[in-house]
């Protein structure tokens, strides 16, 4: 029996050694970690560790929420950076992160074999102290969570300084992350769940990742990559960090470029394009896209200083496009687009009517032709055969589609007097809308009902538009002046009182009201409104006061 005992110390003795050396090892991937809100204030305090030797570290989400910067301490005092967020979860409360450090990491190793109930476990909280040791527990619940991870629940609960912290098994692998529960037991998220998130291409708007404002790192797929660049709209970290990442990939090269040329960093750009353009497998596509950089500069940056880049060297890139490829559609348009924006007319309508016959939705075409037309001065008559030819590409019932189309067209029937023609085109768009138009549209339909004499509907389309936009100058006139044909000024008297209470320095309240006051008999009130109307630059007030204020 006394051999039994000395021999039963004997093993829990070497037991004990063994556990004491893989914890003094594992104590060196423990980290501290420090989190800063947007003015470098601290949020948070709390742990974590490696469990990759490139810096790949682990911790609670709690702690990095809301957060604009991190910062870890290992156990010798240093002090590093976190460089990436790599993913996150907020309701499994961990967030998987990179450490920016050269140094090299001793991680835990994650065990590769879920623990069982009843277990002994190890929590190993942080210390910068050779002699402060694990918690020793036991597993007493496992639960299924996530795709089978695990999800423990051990017998002992846990300080503050011990949340976030790994839990070992007896080998010295960390199965989970510790996490604070109630007095007598907390809980562990497995360690192969926290390694498993990761960013992905459509993480972009994931509110996990959003929540955070570290830099996120990029999908691990170039394909994946580029998606979520696009998706997280050419965000400048993302950018660079998909040309780090994959330097030999040209697409990243073309949106930093496009980065660069919007903060007018031409030198910048410039060097980007050209590797874009060295880098990339289909040449007619790299001048393609790069003389639409430079033609989108020229458009939605016209202040630029940069002088090289001209509508001139838009041209020379698509020409190099199409010299490769001379029958894709997409690129003429855009030999059409520069043209126009250069306000060479004559040859963008050659290049859109040549269109005609390429696989471009017709209607497009036929719009484009008829903006040119209206640049040139063309008849009414023309640019509306132009729209008409347009919306006729459509059958009826017209699609959503038609709808822009359409109001262009009965905009120009207005403005060429055909008001019939504009009302029908008009009311197909309203069709279309089915009660969703706006406030513009019933103003525009209005003017012409009434120039059509159709004063029931012009009236329903004015009320309606003036439901829409109660304070629009433009409609509270246009108002009136239909209640003065109609002769209905209670109505008018309103409106011009709505005028002068919104715009005081404007005539035409004063106007509107004196004229209705005329007509009801009351010259005493209607003269000094029409006075102060002259008064205000209304060159017509006098003739009304002339006419019927004697």
């Amino acid at each position: 029996m006394k051999k039994i005992l000395l021999l039963s110390i004997f093993i829990g003795f070497i037991q004990a050694t063994s556990a004491q050396n893989w914890i003094n090892q594992a104590k060196k991937a423990v980290i501290s970690i420090i989190t800063y809100d947007k003015d470098g204030n601290i949020l948070n305090n709390g742990n974590g560790f490696y469990i990759n030797s490139d810096g790949t570290a682990i911790a609670d989400y709690k702690l990095f929420k809301n957060a604009q910067k991190a910062s870890v301490i290992d156990v010798e005092g240093q002090k590093y950076d976190v460089k990436y967020i790599l993913g996150a979860n907020e309701i499994y409360d961990v967030v998987k992160f990179k450490v920016d450090t050269n140094k090299k990491i001793a991680p835990l190793k994650i065990a590769t074999n879920p623990s069982n109930s009843g277990q002994s476990i190890y929590v190993l909280p942080y210390s910068t102290q050779k002699n402060v040791g694990a918690k020793k527990a036991t597993i007493k619940l496992i639960s299924d969570v996530a795709d089978n991870y695990k999800f423990y629940t051990i017998n002992i609960g846990l300080e503050d300084k011990n949340v976030s912290c790994p839990v070992l098994n007896d080998a010295g692998q960390v199965i989970g992350l510790a996490q604070k529960g109630g007095a007598n037991e907390s809980y562990a998220i497995d360690s192969n769940y926290a390694n498993s998130l990761n960013i992905s291409a459509l993480s972009a708007n994931d509110y996990n990742l959003t929540s955070i404002g570290i830099a996120k790192d990029i999908p691990e797929n170039a394909e994946e990559a580029l998606v979520y660049v696009m998706m997280n709209g050419n965000n400048e970290e993302a950018v660079n960090r998909l040309i780090e990442k994959f330097p030999n990939e040209s697409e990243g090269y073309l949106r930093r470029a496009t980065n660069y040329a919007s903060k007018e960093e031409f030198t910048k750009a410039e060097s980007d394009i050209n590797t874009y353009l060295n880098l990339s497998k289909d040449k007619a596509e790299a001048h393609y896209q790069i003389s639409k950089l430079i033609y989108n500069v020229k458009v939605f940056q016209p202040q630029s200083q940069n002088a090289d880049w001209d509508y001139s060297k838009a041209l020379k890139e698509i020409d190099e496009a199409l010299a490769i490829n001379s029958q894709f559609a997409i690129y003429k348009k855009l030999k059409g687009d520069i043209y126009f924006a250069s306000s060479d007319y004559e040859n963008a309508y050659a290049i859109y009517e040549s269109l005609l016959k390429s696989d471009l939705k017709p209607y497009e075409v036929y719009s484009y032709m008829a903006d040119c037309k209206e640049r040139q001065g063309a008849s009414s008559d023309e640019i509306i055969e132009l729209l008409d030819s347009a919306v006729t590409q459509f059958q009826k019932p017209y699609p959503d589609e038609a709808a822009p189309y359409l109001y262009t067209l009965a905009i120009h029937q207005a403005e060429a007097g055909k008001f019939k023609d504009a009302v029908n085109s008009y009311n197909e768009v309203e069709h279309i809308y089915g009660g969703r138009a706006s406030a513009e549209f019933y103003y525009n339909r209005e003017l012409a009902e009434k120039n059509c004499r159709m004063y029931q509907q012009a009236q329903d389309d004015i009320k309606e538009a003036l439901k829409l936009a109660p304070e629009d100058h433009d409609i509270l006139v246009e108002f009136s002046n239909l209640h003065i044909i109609l002769k209905d000024y209670g109505a008018t008297k309103n409106s011009a009182n709505q005028l002068i209470q919104l715009f005081p320095d404007d005539p035409f309240g004063y106007r509107f009201l004196g004229f209705a006051q005329a007509m009801e008999g009351d010259k005493k009130e209607a003269r000094k409104n029409l006075l102060k109307a002259k008064e205000l630059g209304d060159e017509n007030a006098e003739t009304i006061i002339n006419k019927y204020c004697k």
